[in-house]
């Protein structure tokens, strides 16, 4: 399966002279993605997992191991390299730092990993500057139809509803539908997805599930009380799509506010969940209001209407990620909602500015009211993305409606 990521990734003006950092939840395709590659230039033998045993006797025995591949495939072109689960060892920065330094000009480096590396990107080290950073998410509609010739690849296209609308128009394919109801259905984590099975997903979520809150937590963090992060993991879904009261699961819970607080940071880190920030003109006031949280396997909620929402979460975040990413700009996805709890699901922001506005329906095609209303205000488009619509509508004040399948093949 063709992953987006690869039409960027490796783009030169962006990654020369530079380590790549691909990091993503667990299972989400970073290894595969990444072996794909070293195949396709002609190099799977410059694949090193530092999980395998065997290849930290060989560098230990020789701190130039790698320095002497280089010296045997170099002839013009930077040789290939992937590092995966680098992070497992304890000097892994003063590795790569070094292998980096020296090599540079020589060699191309794809380092993958999931919560330890996401960890230590936010932290700050001394790496900085010496690497650009990319996300893995899970499968968007156009990597689960094979088709990319619809995305849209400038983020200003959404500030123009007419010609946004008319690309809609345009990216309704025969595979779309039933492709955006198997993703529904068992997420957008490739094993799962491809298997198409509901026993084999329920047996791959179960294990998931388990593999993050007990190996990845220990991994991680010094938490002891395993079985109340569990409860809270068990209550997260019910929350999705709402704004998130720590104050709230710390009554249900028993659990002091700081001990919720870090568990869900702790979450975000593993790629369990994420959160988006409510947009305000001042800042400030936009990082003091409660986030709203979704999951990144979206097949773990049980309600229809907040599984949609949580996947159009999840397209969106990796939407803006790659706009991001490709040097367009600072893009962000929010949420919107004032003291008379008039709330929209999301708003595009570039460079702290709103670009747009969306709102998931299951069949609804009456435009929001607190859409029109916030459209208005601002003077942007409002999107109305609607699962079960059949066509895409213009309708009075700049608004949409959309439906689902269309509009995701537009996001990538």
């Amino acid at each position: 399966m063709e992953r987006l990521i690869g039409k960027y990734i490796f783009d030169p003006e962006m990654t020369a002279g530079k380590m790549i950092f691909l990091t993503g939840p667990r299972q989400v395709g970073k290894t595969t993605f990444a072996q794909n590659w070293l195949r396709f230039v002609g190099s799977e033998d410059t694949y090193f997992n530092w999980d395998d045993p065997s290849l930290m006797v060989k560098y230990k025995k020789n701190l130039l191991y790698f320095r002497n591949i280089i010296d045997e495939k170099f002839k013009n072109d930077p040789v290939p390299f992937v590092f995966d689960e680098i992070h497992k060892h304890r000097e892994w920065r003063n590795i790569l730092k070094g292998f980096y330094d020296i090599n540079r000009e020589r060699m191309q480096l794809l380092v993958t990993g999931s919560a330890r590396l996401g960890y230590f990107q936010r932290s700050g080290d001394s790496l900085v500057g010496r690497y650009f950073s990319y996300q893995l998410f899970p499968l968007g509609l156009p990597e689960a139809t094979a088709d990319f010739s619809h995305i849209l690849d400038n983020g200003e296209i959404f500030a123009d509803g007419n010609l946004l609308a008319g690309r809609a128009r345009e990216a309704k394919i025969q595979e779309a539908d039933e492709a955006f109801e198997n993703l529904l259905k068992f997420g957008g984590f490739p094993e799962p997805f491809l298997k198409g099975t509901e026993k084999f997903h329920r047996r791959w979520q179960n294990n998931y599930r388990n593999l993050l809150t007990k190996e990845d937590v220990r991994d991680l963090s010094r938490i002891a009380d395993i079985k109340g992060l569990e409860t809270l993991v068990e209550i997260l879904p019910t929350k999705v799509g709402s704004q998130i009261s720590i104050p709230s699961l710390s009554e249900d819970l028993g659990k002091k506010y700081d001990t919720i607080k870090n568990w869900i940071d702790i979450l975000q880190g593993l790629y369990l969940v994420f959160t988006l920030r409510p947009w305000h003109k001042k800042i400030a006031r936009a990082i003091k209001k409660e986030k709203k949280l979704y999951f990144f396997d979206w097949s773990m909620l049980s309600e229809p209407g907040a599984v949609f929402e949580n996947l159009m979460a999840v397209s969106l975040i990796r939407m803006s990620a790659r706009m991001t990413e490709t040097g367009l700009g600072n893009f962000e996805i929010r949420y919107l909602r004032d003291r008379e709890k008039r709330e929209v699901d999301f708003v595009l922001v570039k460079d702290n500015h709103p670009v747009c506005l969306f709102e998931t329906k299951d069949n609804d095609t009456d435009i929001s009211k607190a859409g029109r209303f916030y459209g208005e205000k601002l003077n942007i488009p409002f999107y109305q993305i609607v699962r079960n619509a059949l066509k895409v509508e213009t309708f009075p004040g700049n608004c949409f409606v959309i439906p689902a399948s269309n509009f995701l093949m537009l996001t990538g």
